[in-house]
């Protein structure tokens, strides 16, 4: 436990809140970072406000949803250092990627940069759009090792051209687990006249935020992921020179009625995931709030080091902890093909974990999450790695 046990993360215990979650304790459950996992007060929260909503639906939609949803974005303006006229509840970073990409005024022979750490669904909404458009992708290609920050900058705006008129970055990548330096990167952006798409899924609740900071044009972040609210709860936020031209990607009564007009009311839906979202937020902040995201980061520390150990492989960043959070990725001595190999025979055993082909090669990817996670699941995982890895190899 001393490997894990550092800072103001001292007092919390991993795996002392397990009984608040509906995980299946068959399952070593160490992929917090695809969907999150809702505790059961936060259940019982949005159980309430449907309840509440199915009593008098038109009331709790027509006169009091807005009102609740307003006094929702004053306190997580407060909590990512935003502004509250900028901030928009949506069901997912996919869905707040759309409606900026549907936004931006882009012209037939613009480009748009993104990096080779980009999410997925993230390139694919770009594809869609280029096409659409008339518009071009252009993929600045990042070490699957980040050394530091320089290489980072130099990498993505070595790609710039002077067409380049919106840049999408993560804040925290997927494949690879990656902080990535978002601050400088928009700041040189903003220097270069480019737009600039935060895509801060991971963000909320895993690291601390600051959006005036941060001074990107926008930013998404998912709120079911690290603050365990209910699926389905994510915020956009648009800069103040963009929210007027910042639009739902499914145009409502709102359209064209102002940012919270138009994203409050996507059509008839159930805004519960939503509304309980505060209550996510009052579960995190009652868990230590920063020493409970220093807590998940030591975590996955001690994870990503038991198994770089096992494996008698070194560990990415090992001598810049900073450079991850709650999440860390392995690079396995195994060809990408072997990627869907390994998760199935992982997944017979009842693990749960991403494993990816990514730059030419196999990644895990685990996440901490210390509420319920436990130092012994990732020795379990360790132990069990190298005969699996040999196997395949």
């Amino acid at each position: 436990m001393s490997l894990i046990r550092n800072s103001s993360a001292t007092e919390l215990v991993p795996g002392a809140h397990r009984a608040a979650f509906l995980l299946d304790p068959t399952w070593d459950f160490l992929n917090h970072g695809s969907f999150g996992a809702c505790p059961r007060p936060v259940l019982e929260a949005q159980r309430r406000v449907q309840e509440e909503l199915e009593a008098q639906p038109v009331a709790f939609l027509v006169r009091t949803l807005p009102e609740r949803l307003e006094a929702l974005r004053r306190r997580f303006g407060a909590f990512l250092g935003a502004d509250p006229a900028g901030l928009a509840f949506i069901q997912n970073a996919t869905t707040g990627i759309a409606s900026v990409l549907g936004s931006v005024p882009l012209q037939p022979g613009d480009r748009v940069l993104t990096t080779s750490h980009r999410y997925y669904a993230v390139r694919r909404a770009l594809d869609r759009g280029a096409a659409a458009g008339g518009w071009a992708v252009d993929e600045a290609p990042l070490p699957a090792v980040v050394l530091d920050d320089d290489c980072v900058i130099e990498a993505i705006f070595d790609k710039v051209t002077p067409k380049t008129r919106l840049l999408v970055v993560d804040a925290l990548t997927s494949p690879s687990a990656l902080r990535l330096p978002v601050e400088r990167i928009c700041a040189e952006a903003r220097q270069r006249g480019i737009l600039t798409l935060v895509d801060g899924a991971h963000a909320p609740g895993h690291v601390p935020v600051d959006l005036r900071a941060l001074g990107a044009d926008w930013w998404v972040g998912n709120l079911h992921k690290w603050l365990c609210a209910p699926k389905g709860a994510a915020l956009l936020w648009a800069a103040e020179a963009h929210r007027g031209a910042t639009h739902q990607a499914i145009p409502s009564h709102g359209f064209q009625l102002g940012l919270h007009a138009e994203f409050d009311w996507p059509g008839t839906f159930d805004p519960s995931a939503w509304l309980a979202s505060g209550a996510a937020l009052d579960l995190h902040e009652a868990w230590g709030g920063p020493a409970l995201m220093a807590a998940n980061h030591a975590l996955a520390g001690y994870g990503q080091r038991q198994i770089a150990a096992a494996l008698g492989i070194e560990p990415p960043h090992a001598d810049s902890p900073d450079r991850y959070g709650a999440m860390a990725a392995l690079r396995l001595p195994l060809p990408a093909a072997q990627a869907k190999p390994l998760y199935e025979a992982l997944i017979k055993r009842r693990f749960e974990l991403p494993i990816q082909p990514f730059a030419g090669a196999v990644w895990l990817r685990i996440s901490a999450f210390s509420p319920y996670n436990v130092p012994d699941q990732y020795d379990r995982l360790a132990a069990l790695l190298p005969t699996l890895v040999r196997g395949l190899a």
